[in-house]
C-alpha cells in the first residue's frame, strides 16, 4: 500500500484522476526532452496509462515506487518523485517539479520525503541521481536534499536522441551534513 508522507510544506501520495488536467497542464518543453518524447505531447490517455502503471507496481511490489508531489495546503499537483530499485540495497530517483512550483524548496523537500522513506522503510542502503552537468538548479536541489556529487559518467544517459554525460549524486543512511 502506497504511503502518504508529509512536511507540512508538500505532501507525497498517490496519483489519481484528478491529477490528469494539472498533469497535462503542467508539461514543458524542458521535461518532454528530458524524457526523450519531445516534440510528441502526453494525451489523457497516456497520462493514465502511467497513473495505472505507477499504482500496479505499488500493488504488486514491482520495482518502481512513484508519487504525486503536491502542495500541502492546496493539495495541487506540483510535480512527482519516483524511487526505482535496482541491484541489491540501490534505488535510482527522479523528481519532477512543474515550472509554477520551481525554487519554492518542492524538490528538496520532495527528495528528503522520499529519501527517508526509501532508506528506512524500503530498506534501500544507497540513493543515486543522475543530474547534467549544467543543471545548476538540480545539483543545488540534491546538496540541499542530503546528497554527495560523485563523479561524471561519460555518455551514461540518453535524453532524446543525444547520450548526455550525468553527475552521479549519491545518499547513504547517514547523509552529510
Amino acid at each position: 500500500m502506497q504511503p502518504s508522507l508529509s512536511d507540512g510544506t508538500v505532501v507525497l501520495d498517490r496519483h489519481s484522476d484528478d491529477d490528469l488536467e494539472a498533469h497535462l497542464a503542467g508539461e514543458d518543453e524542458e521535461q518532454a526532452r528530458r524524457f526523450g518524447w519531445y516534440p510528441r505531447r502526453s494525451t489523457r490517455a497516456s497520462v493514465r496509462r502511467a497513473f495505472d502503471g505507477w499504482a500496479a507496481d505499488w500493488s504488486s511490489n514491482g520495482p518502481n515506487r512513484t508519487f504525486a508531489l503536491r502542495d500541502a495546503d492546496s493539495c495541487v499537483l506540483a510535480g512527482g518523485v519516483q524511487v526505482r530499485l535496482r541491484e541489491k540495497g540501490v534505488a535510482h530517483l527522479s523528481y519532477w517539479v512543474f515550472p509554477q512550483f520551481r525554487g519554492r524548496g518542492f524538490a528538496t523537500r520532495g527528495l528528503r520525503l522520499v529519501s527517508a522513506w526509501a532508506l528506512t522503510d524500503l530498506g534501500v542502503e544507497r540513493l543515486e541521481l543522475y543530474i547534467e552537468p549544467a543543471n545548476e538548479a538540480s545539483r543545488a536541489v540534491a546538496r540541499a536534499a542530503g546528497f554527495v556529487e560523485r563523479g561524471v559518467l561519460r555518455q551514461h544517459e540518453r535524453i532524446g536522441e543525444t547520450l548526455r554525460d550525468m553527475i552521479l549524486c549519491s545518499r547513504g543512511l547517514d547523509p552529510p551534513r
